[in-house]
Order: structure tokens, then sequence, then C-alpha cells
């Protein structure tokens, strides 16, 4: 029951940040995006949006220049093909703003926005999932918007699929035929992504604040606060549970073949096998909840919990090592060449660097 209010606790925060005024907002409030395009780290935390070099943790720049009041940034930041930085604001402008990294302004050394899009009613929480020329992007006011990128120089305009589905948190997924969407309001829907149509819609009972995820068996996983995982025939959307899990599932299992790994927020780690059904092994658990993703890495599992630690376990499920950061990881990590970067809250430093074997790196400060 503890950590069901600790997680209630989390909710409730961010909604009130996420739609409060953005100019009474601090750090630590709500839980920072993270996203990475192999070269630099792209942080969305609070007023700013930080571009972090992966060799050293310097700072290469941060958008916008000088603080407005009217844009916060959670959402984590979406790479697309061509470069350009995308990422939705939580503040009272509720604009999706794309950032060009290769045209720095020298007088702010902020990145020039090559487009931006103000056609939403609420904030943006999840990132954008890029597909082909589109940018498929889920808001708060419960639609999801699709942009044709194009002309990235132009994409301001966008078709609205209105889903109703409440506040949607995670970005959508897509198996190139549906584009799949999760929402708090217990609803999963797949929208085709030719044509825009709901192809069909599910109730599951439960908050879904994670994304689906495509199974090698070509099924759609989802996880929810009804601590279930269900898996779900994309076509039609016929579902069925097979798994029960403690706790709520709060986060997107990470796919690894035939296996998906996932927390709840009891602190167990799991490991299913889609082709038996079957749990791998007894579940881990770590030292407190887990509510962000794992980070499947070439060598082992990245497991990052509520107490600030992160563990590294084998594909059986043994713990390599463990590094205790401090604060706390709502964040899931990201990978980038031979580190994993980390984003906690309650810690002096907004990033930390990993190498294979859990050592510290760099950390990442703001310059002032």
């Amino acid at each position: 029951m503890r950590k069901k209010l600790i997680l209630v606790t989390i909710i409730l925060l961010g909604a009130v940040l996420l739609s409060a005024c953005a100019g009474g907002a601090t750090r630590g409030m709500s839980w920072p995006g993270l996203a990475t395009d192999g070269n630099l780290a792209y942080l969305s935390d609070g007023p700013f949006v930080f571009a972090v070099s992966l060799g050293d943790g310097r700072q290469v720049w941060k958008y916008p220049g000088e603080r407005n009041n009217k844009l916060v940034f959670y959402a984590p930041p979406t790479v697309t093909p061509d470069g350009l930085i995308i990422v939705g604001s939580a503040g009272t402008d509720h604009s999706l703003i794309a950032l060009n990294p290769n045209d720095i302004n020298p007088d702010t050394n902020a990145p020039f926005e090559a487009w931006k899009f103000t056609g939403a009613r609420d904030h943006w929480v999840a990132a954008p999932l890029v597909f082909e020329n589109k940018l498929f992007a889920v808001n708060a006011d419960g639609n999801l918007y699709v942009l044709d990128l194009q002309d990235s120089q132009s994409a301001k305009d966008a078709t609205v699929v209105e889903l109703n589905g409440g506040r949607l948190w995670a970005q959508p997924t897509t198996d190139g035929e549906r584009v799949y969407i999760t929402s708090l309001d217990h609803t999963v829907f797949a929208v085709d992504v030719n044509t825009n149509d709901v192809v069909w819609q599910k109730d599951l009972g439960g908050a879904v604040p994670g994304s689906a995820v495509l199974g090698a068996d070509g099924m759609l996983y989802v996880g929810s606060l009804a601590s279930q995982l269900e898996k779900f025939d994309p076509a039609t959307g016929d579902h069925q549970t097979v798994l029960e899990a403690e706790n709520w599932i709060w986060s997107t299992p990470g796919v690894d073949g035939d296996t998906l790994y996932f927390g709840d927020v009891a602190g167990n780690f799991s490991s299913f096998d889609t082709s038996t059904g079957k749990l791998n092994w007894k579940p881990v658990k770590p030292d407190a909840a887990i509510t962000a993703g794992p980070l499947v890495r070439e060598d082992h599992i990245l497991v990052a919990t509520e107490s600030g630690s992160v563990f590294a376990l084998d594909r059986d499920g043994k713990v390599l090592w463990t590094e205790a950061i401090g604060g706390k990881i709502y964040t899931t990590p990201v990978a980038a060449g031979d580190v994993t970067v980390v984003a906690p809250l309650e810690t002096d430093f907004y990033l930390v660097a990993l190498d294979a074997n859990g050592r510290q790196v760099w950390t990442f400060t703001p310059e002032n």
C-alpha cells in the first residue's frame, strides 16, 4: 500500500505541475525526459531542454536561451532522421517545437526553431513517434496529432484524431500498419497508419502510463495499473491476461527477442518468455519500486529504482553490479555507445553517465 501511495503522489504532483502555470515550476516536481542521438544527450527538465556531450558531460546548448515562464519541459525529446529535436511544452504555451541543433543562435547559444505546432489544447508529456515522413504526437487533451514531416520547415498543421482517451502520457508504438496508443483512462487504441482511422479500442480496467511494445511473436504487450500484463492481437484488439503481477506495472517493458523485461511498484523485476507464456526465472527484487523502464544492453539489463540505485542483471536474473546514484530515478536510462545516461531527481547533478561496469564517467550540472 505504501508504494501505491508514493505513486499516487507522483501522479498528482505531475498532473498539478503539468496543468499549472509554468512560472512557478521548480526542478524535482516531476520526472525529466531523456533521449540521445548517439552524440549528445537531450534532457527536458523544467524551464529548459539541455544538450549534453556524451564524451564529457559538457553543456553544448540549452533551449530557450532565457527562461520563458510559459514553457515547461518534461516530455522526452524525439530525434528525427534529419536531426531535428522535437519536444513538447507542459506549460501554458502548449507548443510542440522542432529545434535545429545545427543552427545555433550566437547571441543566446540556443538552437533556432525549425517549426512550432500550436494546435494542441493541453500539455505534452509523451515523446512523439516518427514513422516514415509522419510525426505521431499524443497530447493530454486526448487527441493524436499527425504531422507531415516531408518539409521540415513548415510542419505547422496537423490531422487531429480525436481519441477521447483522457491523459495520453506514453509514446505511441507502431508495427508499420497501425499506431498503438495507451491512456491513463484505461484504454488502448489502434489507429491506421495511413488513414488515421481508429481501428479498435479496448478498456483494460486500469491506467496505462507506459507504452505498448511489440513482441517477437508479433503480438502487442501492455502493462497496466491493474497489475496485469496483457497480450493483444494487433489486428483485432482481442486480448488476454498473460501474467498477474504483484503490483502496478508502471513503465514500458523492455524487449529482447522472445523476452519481455518489466518491473512493478512492489519492486519486483520479471523476465517473461513470450514463446512459452511463462516467467524465465523467479522475479528479482532489487531495493525499491521500479517505475523507470528497463534498458536492454548487449551484456546486461539495467534496472533503475526509486531508491536511486541502478542494477545490472544478466539474462538469467543474476545481479552483476549495483551503483547507488542517490536521489530517486523515475526516468528510463538511455544507452549511447559505451555509456548509459541516467537522470535522477533530488541530486546535485542532473545527469550521470555510467560505464559498462557501473562506474561513474561524468556528471552534468547546468551552467549558470
